[in-house]
């Protein structure tokens, strides 16, 4: 206790510092390509690990592999969250090699995801091309199946909207199993994750 009486107010400093833009802040993003101008950066990752400053375009193109990240854009006076779905970002599934389907099938326009940081609204698209990684069974145009292999629980067989990540899933069982949490309880946590004014329901 004695140690961190002496250094909190250097704590407190690095807490200031990370909830403005920090302390080092550049004119343009730096992870554009060189072939593309720069522009200024005002998006920022808060679940990637010492993640920069981006623009738009940076911020989707980083987050394919990643599109449960939260993300908050700066305003000019503070930083507001801002989800993937409205910068753009829209989940394709059934290409494990990451590409674009050439014949994407849409899926709900607000697909729900749950996942252990929280509750998503994003944008899928479901693969309809012969590429479909589904196609090994004959069965490419199951939705269920491309959100399972993509590790996606769906809430319901046919046309599902809302699908858990295994993730959460793993952890809802753990905790369960060691603490006797109930599922009423667990995803009253996710929605305060979410949003913890009690303003805006996830779903």
């Amino acid at each position: 206790m004695k140690v961190f009486l002496e250094n909190r107010e250097g704590y407190l400093a690095i807490q200031m510092i990370l909830k403005g833009r920090g302390d080092n802040v550049p004119d343009h993003c730096t992870l554009c390509p060189s072939d593309r101008e720069a522009t200024e950066p005002t998006f920022r990752c808060i679940d990637c690990t010492n993640a920069p400053l981006m623009c738009q375009d940076c911020c989707v193109e980083n987050h394919r592999l990643n599109p449960l990240h939260h993300i908050e854009h700066w305003t000019g006076r503070r930083f507001e969250k801002i989800s993937l779905r409205r910068l753009g970002l829209v989940i394709q599934l059934g290409h494990q090699d990451g590409s674009q389907c050439p014949q994407p099938v849409s899926g709900p326009s607000k697909f729900i995801i749950v996942h252990n940081n929280g509750i998503h609204r994003v944008r899928m698209r479901y693969c309809g091309c012969e590429a479909s990684l589904s196609s090994q069974t004959g069965s490419m145009h199951h939705k269920w199946e491309q959100l399972m292999r993509n590790r996606l629980f769906p809430a319901t067989h046919t046309r599902p909207s809302t699908a858990c990540t295994f993730q959460m899933l793993n952890w809802f069982h753990v905790l369960t199993l060691s603490g006797k949490l109930t599922a009423y309880d667990f995803y009253k946590g996710l929605e305060r994750t979410t949003d913890n004014t009690g303003a805006k329901l996830p779903v």
